[in-house]
């Protein structure tokens, strides 16, 4: 009986040991894990439509890709310039604006937003800002996304869903990607989905990112406060809530800012 209690005694050490020693590799190597979602290559690149996408469909997505391969080898790319939300045409405040001035008003929230998620200044990209005429930028995109996949080599590309969306523009960017990954241009695309879309994925074929820790979810909220926020002083007005308040309010009450990708 003495020598049985004595092997179980080992077991049970044996077992600490190696939980403890887990523990500790975990800590040294700065692993993360991750909620039902693959681990990213070693550069990401997130093609948001327009201003408040990013957040609304990728916060937690982004977050965990910096924490994954670096703040360094995280890139936005912004498609649209986003002059046309309906807020602009609704509010007669806006009435009378330029183009150039309805972007720069929403650009201050999306700089802002990407500042509280740590996003670097040189990794943020506006086609608008590049190309030479206005209105959509699908072709500029789809040469964007060949020039990181040459340059880099190991990247994700993250772009909206080329099928499950209700908003034409956000399909013909996701539709930009498809392309290029059906033509085997790309070998690792992924896609946002809004949760009511959720459904028509295969459940193999989900990607779950949440914020998790404390610092996390306050960087996740604070972003979201970006495109909320009324301050006239440095010219940032609230636009993106305003647009999509039903889709920000879904979000702040999620406490793990969870965002879902497909990979289909």
């Amino acid at each position: 009986m003495k020598h049985k209690r004595r092997n179980i005694f080992i077991v049970i050490m044996l077992i600490l040991f190696l939980g403890l020693a887990d523990k500790s590799l975990t800590a040294q190597f700065n692993v993360v894990e991750y909620s039902d979602g693959k681990r990213f290559r070693d550069h990401v690149v997130f093609y948001p439509q327009h201003q408040d996408d990013e957040v609304l469909w990728g916060v937690s997505a982004i977050t965990n890709a910096i924490k994954e391969c670096g703040a360094d080898n995280v890139y936005i790319v912004l498609v649209s310039d986003g002059s046309g939300v309906n807020v602009f045409m609704k509010n007669p405040r806006f009435w009378g604006l330029s183009r150039k001035e309805k972007e720069e008003l929403r650009n201050n929230e999306f700089k802002a937003a990407l500042y509280e998620l740590g996003i670097k200044d040189k990794n943020i990209l506006i086609l608008a800002d590049k190309d030479k005429k206005e209105g959509t930028h699908y072709e500029l995109m789809e040469e964007t996304i060949l020039k990181f996949e040459k340059e880099l080599g190991s990247v994700t590309h993250i772009a909206h869903h080329y099928k499950y969306d209700d908003h034409i523009m956000h399909r013909k960017n996701g539709e930009t990607l498809k392309k290029l990954s059906d033509e085997h241009k790309v070998n690792d695309a992924r896609y946002f989905m809004k949760p009511a879309y959720v459904k028509n994925i295969p459940e193999d074929k989900r990607e779950y990112y949440k914020s998790e820790t404390d610092m996390d979810r306050e960087r996740a909220r604070k972003s979201l406060d970006q495109y909320k926020i009324v301050d006239e002083k440095n010219q940032k007005l609230g636009i993106g809530y305003v647009s999509a308040h039903s889709y920000f309010d879904h979000l702040y009450r999620d406490s793990n800012y969870t965002s879902i990708l497909s990979v289909y």
